[in-house]
C-alpha cells in the first residue's frame, strides 16, 4: 500500500507595503493587484503586517524610509529607479528594477524578495554618510545650475514627466533606449488601432478586456465613450497591458454601460492617453532632432495639461522646430517636451512635413487698388457735386 503524498503547503499572497511610492504608482499597482494578481500579492497599510516593501529610490525622502525600515530586518525590499545602475551598488544586494516597472514580472520579483528575507536577518539598510557643508550647500549650487522646471520637481510631477536626464543638443552619440516607448504595449495603442478601424469601417469600435467600458465612435466625429473615471484611466494608461488584454471589437452600437459614461471628442482623449504612457518619453521611432510644428492648440479644457505644456504649445503653434530646440529655447528639461510630443502625434496635432521658416504663416494680403471696390468714395462724389455746382 502506497504511502500518501504530503501536500505542498500552499503559498499564501506577498503582504506588499507601498513603503515610499508616488500617487500614480501606487495607483498603477494597486490597480494591476485588483485586476490580475490576486492570488500573488496584496497590499498592506502598515509596515508590521509587511513581508516586502517597494521604494522609489527617485524620490526625495529616501533616508527617512530607510530609518523606518531599520526596526524591520526581516522584511524583503525592492527598489525602483529611472537609473537603476546608479543606485546598485548602493542597495546590493536587494534588487533595483528600472522605470517604468514591468507590471508582468514585479508580482515575481516581490515573490524572491521576501523569500530572501525570511531564510536570513537582513542587514540595515545603508544610511549615506554626507558632510554637514556638503548637505547644506548642495541643494544650492544644483538649482542654480539647472535649467527651469529642475529645481520645482513635485512627487506628481515626476510620476507623470519622469526623471530622465536631458539628451544632447545636436545629434552624434547613440540615444539611450529607455528614452523610447513602445505604444502597443499600453492604451494609447489599443485606442490608435480602435480610431483607425472605426474610421476606415464608419462603425464603433470597443476595447475589450477591461474593467470598464471604452469605445470609439466614429460618427459624426471621431468620439471616445467611457466609464472610467480620470482618476481610474490615468494608472490604467500608464500601465503596460498584457497581450491577450485589449482585442478590438467592431459593435453596431455602444451601449450606454455604466453609470453616466463620459463622451470625449478623441483627439482630446487620446492626447491625454498619450501623455500618461510617455511619461517624458518617447513614441518608438520618433526623432527629437527633427523639426516639426504643432498644426493648432489643444483643447487643454478638455485634454491633460503636463508641465509647461501651455508656453511649449505657445511656441510650437507658430515655430517649426525640434523638441530638443524648443526645450532649449524655454530654458525647460526635454522631458517636459517630450511629453506633449508624444500626446501631439496621437491626437493628429503634429505637423511633420518639411516647411520653411520658423514664425507663423504671414497674414493674407491686403487688397491691391485693383481689387477694391469701383464705388467712387463719398469724398469723390462731394468733390465732384461742387464741381459740377459751379
Amino acid at each position: 500500500m502506497k504511502r500518501a503524498q504530503p501536500t505542498p503547503p500552499a503559498i499564501s499572497p506577498s503582504a506588499l507595503h507601498l513603503l515610499h511610492v508616488g500617487s500614480m504608482d501606487a495607483r498603477l499597482i494597486g490597480l494591476s493587484i485588483e485586476r490580475h494578481w490576486t492570488r500573488s500579492v496584496r497590499l498592506v497599510e502598515t509596515l508590521d503586517e509587511a513581508q516586502v516593501v517597494l521604494i522609489d529610490c527617485d524620490r526625495q525622502g529616501i533616508e527617512n524610509a530607510l530609518e523606518q525600515l531599520a526596526g524591520h530586518p526581516r522584511i524583503g525590499i525592492v527598489y525602483y529607479a529611472f537609473h537603476p545602475k546608479d543606485h546598485s551598488p548602493r542597495f546590493q544586494p536587494r534588487p533595483v528594477l528600472g522605470k517604468p516597472l514591468n507590471l508582468e514580472s514585479l508580482p515575481a520579483t516581490l515573490a524572491q524578495a521576501r523569500a530572501d528575507a525570511s531564510h536570513a536577518i537582513a542587514v540595515a539598510p545603508p544610511r549615506p554618510v554626507t558632510p554637514p557643508m556638503l548637505a547644506s550647500t548642495q541643494p544650492a549650487e544644483e538649482s542654480a545650475a539647472a535649467p527651469l522646471g529642475h529645481s520645482l520637481m513635485s512627487d506628481d510631477e515626476r510620476d507623470l514627466c519622469g526623471a530622465m536626464e536631458d539628451i544632447p543638443t545636436t545629434p552624434g552619440s547613440p540615444l539611450p533606449d529607455k528614452l523610447f516607448f513602445n505604444p502597443d504595449d499600453y492604451l494609447i495603442g489599443r485606442l490608435q488601432q480602435a480610431l483607425t478601424q472605426a474610421r476606415a469601417s464608419g462603425r464603433p469600435q470597443l476595447i475589450s478586456g477591461l474593467p470598464r467600458l471604452i469605445g470609439i465612435e466614429p460618427r459624426p466625429a471621431p468620439m471616445c465613450i467611457t466609464a472610467f473615471r480620470e482618476n481610474q484611466l490615468r494608472p490604467l494608461a500608464m500601465t503596460q497591458l498584457p497581450e491577450a488584454t485589449g482585442r478590438i471589437v467592431s459593435t453596431p452600437i455602444i451601449g450606454e454601460a455604466g453609470s453616466n459614461p463620459v463622451h470625449v471628442a478623441a483627439e482630446d482623449f487620446l492626447w491625454s492617453a498619450a501623455a500618461w504612457a510617455a511619461r517624458g518619453r518617447l513614441p518608438a521611432g520618433s526623432d527629437p532632432y527633427r523639426p516639426v510644428r504643432l498644426r493648432a492648440w489643444p483643447n487643454f479644457t478638455c485634454a491633460f495639461v503636463s508641465p509647461h505644456a501651455m508656453r511649449i504649445a505657445a511656441l510650437w503653434t507658430r515655430t517649426r522646430a525640434s523638441p530638443v530646440e524648443i526645450a532649449t529655447r524655454l530654458g525647460i528639461p526635454h522631458r517636459y517636451v517630450f511629453s506633449v510630443y508624444s500626446a501631439a502625434s496621437f491626437a493628429g496635432l503634429l505637423d511633420t512635413t518639411a516647411g520653411q521658416g520658423d514664425e507663423a504663416s504671414p497674414p493674407p494680403p491686403t487688397p491691391t487698388q485693383s481689387d477694391k471696390p469701383t464705388r467712387p468714395s463719398i469724398l469723390s462724389r462731394i468733390l465732384r457735386k461742387l464741381r459740377d455746382a459751379v
